[in-house]
């Protein structure tokens, strides 16, 4: 519900039954893994994380989240098309379609191999 009514704000047509349709295909085609880097999906950190313990420990409470699922859209649209998603992906992803993401990957590796 939450990402239809994010989405509505932006435009979106798309009713609820729709996302969750659309997220549980999205489910059974990531098989647990992320898409971008292949990295296992810990379901168990599914409900764990903790408003309170995130803002007291900052960036190293957020990085034991790193590889839980999010629902993500595969593009920069309002629209009922998502994939799963670790959670660092999704935070380095942001708005990005895949393939401006993917070309942004690239460019950070040519740059490290260069120092």
């Amino acid at each position: 519900m939450a990402v239809t009514r994010r989405d509505k704000r932006r435009g979106g047509k798309y009713s609820v039954k729709e996302a969750m349709e659309a997220i549980h295909q999205a489910f059974h085609r990531c098989n647990g893994f992320d898409p971008y880097d292949g990295s296992k999906l810990d379901p168990e950190l599914l409900g764990e994380y903790k408003n309170d313990e995130a803002k007291a420990q900052r960036a190293a409470y957020k990085r034991r989240f790193a590889m839980l699922p999010t629902v993500d859209h595969v593009k920069a649209e309002p629209v009922a098309d998502f994939q799963i998603v670790s959670w660092q992906t999704n935070d380095a992803k942001g708005d990005m379609p895949p393939e401006e993401f993917i070309g942004y990957c690239r460019r950070v590796v040519q740059v490290a191999g260069q120092q």
